[in-house]
């Protein structure tokens, strides 16, 4: 029987997927693994077959959020639990959202992460606690984290849009919330890769923004 269904895209995660997934390991009574690999150029395709149960493998990049929809088809598990593939150990953290979600507490729990030194100014997580308020009277904390779970009865309502990349995390949030799901936020202490306040970071949260935006448009329209 799968209780629980791990479900972590990957995108050239090599330095950091193995130390992810061993911590994961350690929470995978009556679970599952499923790795997908986003078109990687690097290792992480062999990494991830190491340890996933299951590993969905696309030639080229399709994006975060077409890598989700089709890790979510594959699940078997009763709770979805969403993770990012730069989370090393701190990844075992994930359980404190599961607690939360099992007492049935809430529909969606999402977690909140301390920034680091090397984060960013938070223009765009204001800009989307801005439109889910906007759209749902929801205020949220941490609407933009890859760290979530949910039960599988919302799973028709994520597998009925096109999300692509940047957007998915704004767009479930919205999505579930719309159709009636309720949200907790959960403090923790997980941690990844954060990009910075160089010309790199600036460069990468425009892109983040841009498709946000486009995301929101997009399915606002299907």
């Amino acid at each position: 029987m799968i209780k629980r269904s791990f479900v972590i895209p990957a995108y050239n995660e090599e330095n950091y997927l193995e130390r992810t997934l061993l911590a994961v390991q350690q929470l995978t009574d009556q679970a599952e693994i499923i790795v997908i690999d986003d078109g990687s150029d690097d290792n992480t395709k062999i990494i991830a077959g190491q340890y996933a149960d299951k590993l969905i493998s696309f030639a080229e990049n399709k994006g975060k959020g077409f890598a989700l929809q089709a890790g979510w088809r594959a699940a078997r598990g009763e709770v979805i639990i969403c993770l990012d593939a730069d989370l090393g150990e701190s990844a075992r953290e994930i359980e404190l959202l599961i607690a939360t979600l099992e007492r049935e507490e809430a529909d969606l729990v999402i977690s909140v992460m301390k920034p680091g030194k090397r984060a960013g100014f938070g223009l765009v997580k204001r800009r989307v606690q801005a439109i889910i308020y906007r759209e749902t009277g929801v205020k949220l904390a941490s609407p933009l984290s890859g760290q979530r779970v949910f039960r599988r009865k919302w799973l028709p309502v994520l597998l009925e849009k096109d999300y692509k990349r940047f957007g998915v995390e704004a767009q479930m949030t919205l999505d579930l919330l719309r159709a009636g799901a309720t949200c907790a936020e959960i403090t923790t202490q997980m941690t990844h890769r954060e990009m910075g306040k160089n010309m790199r970071g600036f460069l990468h949260r425009l892109k983040q923004w841009l498709e946000i935006e486009r995301q929101l448009r997009e399915v606002q329209h299907q």
